[in-house]
This record gives C-alpha cells, sequence and structure tokens, in this order.
C-alpha cells in the first residue's frame, strides 16, 4: 500500500458565546503523525475556508500533501467550508468526511446570512457514502476518495490524520481530548 501524507482538519470551541474555535490540522504519512497546523476561526463566521487555505500554503508540508480531509463541511457551529474554493487555491483535492449526513437549513438560518452559507454548501452537492460514512469531495474520483479513505485508517472508520486533529483540538478547547 502507498504512503501518502495527508492533512486533516477538526475544530473545537466550549460554547457559542465563544468568539473563535480552535482549527488543528494533523498531518499523517498513512498512519504515522508528522506534524500539525493551528489557527484560530471565528464561531459562526465565514473565515474557515480562507484559513484553510492559508495554513495549507505555508505548511512545510505543502507540496507533499496528496490529499486535504475536512471532518464534516461546517467548523465553529455555521463556518461554512468551500471544498471547491479550497481546491481550486491549492490544486490539492479535497475530502469532506462525516459519521452522518444532517440537516444544516435549521442552524444556518440561526447563524444569520442564511442564503450566503447556503450558497457554499449547494457548491458542495450532496454527499455519498462511502464505508458508512458521509462524504462530499473534490479533485479526486470516487475510487481515489476509497483508496485514500483506506490508506489513511488506522482505528475505526475517520482517516487517522482526522482523528488525532479532533483529539488535539478538543484537547485545546476543554483540557483532555474528547472521543474521536
Amino acid at each position: 500500500m502507498k504512503t501518502w501524507r495527508f492533512i486533516g482538519f477538526d475544530d473545537s470551541f466550549r460554547s457559542f458565546s465563544c468568539k473563535k474555535a480552535h482549527l488543528v490540522g494533523c498531518i499523517t504519512a498513512g498512519c504515522k503523525v508528522e506534524g500539525f497546523v493551528y489557527t484560530e476561526i471565528e464561531v459562526d463566521g465565514f473565515d474557515v475556508t480562507e484559513k484553510i487555505i492559508d495554513v495549507v500554503l505555508k505548511s512545510k508540508f505543502f507540496r507533499l500533501i496528496k490529499c486535504i480531509f475536512l471532518y464534516g463541511i461546517t467548523f465553529a457551529g455555521m463556518n461554512v467550508a468551500d471544498i471547491v474554493e479550497i481546491y481550486e487555491k491549492t490544486e490539492i483535492p479535497v475530502i469532506s468526511v462525516s459519521k452522518k449526513a444532517g440537516d444544516l437549513t435549521k442552524p444556518a438560518l440561526k447563524a444569520g446570512n442564511a442564503e450566503k452559507r447556503m450558497k457554499i454548501l449547494k457548491k458542495a452537492g450532496n454527499p455519498f457514502d462511502v464505508f458508512g460514512l458521509k462524504v462530499h469531495f473534490i479533485g479526486c474520483s470516487i475510487d481515489e476518495v476509497k483508496e485514500y479513505i483506506t490508506s489513511s485508517t488506522c482505528v475505526g472508520k475517520i482517516p487517522e490524520c482526522l482523528r488525532i486533529s479532533h483529539l488535539v483540538s478538543s484537547a485545546l478547547a476543554y483540557g483532555e481530548s474528547k472521543k474521536a
């Protein structure tokens, strides 16, 4: 099996009264952790796409990354990641992975500026079922999506870069890791 480098992003924040959330990117080679990137994003903001692009392009791992994984398509409440823009600006395939599909209409309305949020969500299209996960992707084929998920998953169903970024981001917010 090939060993590619992946970067996976997840966020954490204590409550919706917080203005900022932690955004952690974990870089793995297959299942081996090689590094991290970190930034903060606005809760219910519109900056997650820009922040992901920025930290990926500035990372020493940039030229080595085969795929960008996102733990879901929304971060810090309803800060919606534009997977199309991330792909266009980094030229790296983007795969958003979640354990279940959700109806994001009500949260988008509550967060304000729902039209703009829904436009970004619609660009991602409908999720595909892959290995029991809900997946949005761009820049690669469904067969490549399956290969990337398979080659990056060590424990459970979630790619290791996402599992570790979740553990680190939750430790930053809560003082200890939460279950991935």
